[in-house]
């Protein structure tokens, strides 16, 4: 046999081995992979599944919350009732306790709506300070001026669904109109984008404060949603209950009254 079949059975045979030890490395690297793909599987589906049964214990509490909420609204409206059929029965209003201003459907929105007018009253103020008579005719205008004006007069323009919702005895549109706020000033702490909502409220944060406003507006749907009757619409507005007037002295002990005296 001559030296160059010799030569070439050599190298087939090497390149065979070659091949054969690259493929048993892919093959055992492939192998690896698969595992690591099936565990990762398993370790998904374990997660989603612990996901879930989080999320059915959280519907399960949120279900237990508001039932609790009704029954302390039940028993607040029992008490206050008894509290002011006792000071009628006395013939003196109750002590210490506001009588509620404007109520729906038995449900006491005042403290609410009085949040939102104390809120409306310091976006007009912090709204004052860019006017021209505040800073000088000639003084010069801050920088972020419109960005925090725009945003400052954009957390009230959609007041007037409130409004309109009250005005109207909607109880519907009420919930509708607190919703949409409170998507409008959640999203306010959050946006970073050119317009920059957070940086405006973030640097107005002592003077225009989120944080009563938004509960207020949380605390009306809250209450709206879990009132008994949530689809019906009566929104009524009631009058502060006034003492009775005192009995007249009878004219036999009437004390008389000097001619002239002031």
């Amino acid at each position: 046999m001559g030296t160059f079949p010799i030569i070439l059975m050599t190298v087939l045979g090497g390149w065979a081995m070659l091949a054969t030890v690259l493929a048993l490395v892919w093959g055992g690297r492939l192998r690896r992979e698969r595992l690591d793909h099936e565990a990762a599987q398993q370790h998904n589906a374990r997660y989603r599944a612990a996901v879930r049964r989080l999320e059915e214990r959280a519907a399960a509490t949120a279900a237990q919350f508001e039932a609790l909420e009704r029954d302390y609204l039940a028993l607040k409206r029992n008490l206050d009732a008894d509290a002011g059929a006792q000071a009628r029965e006395q013939g003196q209003p109750a002590a210490g306790r506001a009588f509620p201003m404007v109520v729906v459907d038995s449900l006491d929105i005042s403290a609410e709506i009085g949040l939102l007018f104390e809120h409306v009253a310091r976006v007009a103020a912090a709204i004052r300070g860019y006017s021209a008579f505040t800073r000088g005719h000639h003084g010069p205008e801050p920088a972020k001026a419109r960005y925090d004006l725009l945003w400052l007069s954009d957390c009230l323009h959609t007041f007037d669904r409130v409004g309109r919702a009250l005005a109207g005895g909607n109880q519907q549109a009420l919930a509708a109109a607190c919703e949409e706020l409170l998507s409008m000033y959640d999203m306010y702490p959050r946006d970073g984008s050119g317009y920059d909502s957070r940086d405006t409220f973030r640097r107005l944060a002592e003077r225009v404060p989120l944080g009563a406003v938004t509960e207020a507006m949380r605390s009306i749907a809250l209450k709206v949603a879990s009132a008994p009757d949530a689809g019906a619409t009566g929104i009524r507005h009631v009058e502060p209950e006034r003492p009775q007037a005192a009995a007249p002295v009878p004219p036999a002990t009437a004390v008389p009254v000097a001619a002239g005296a002031a």
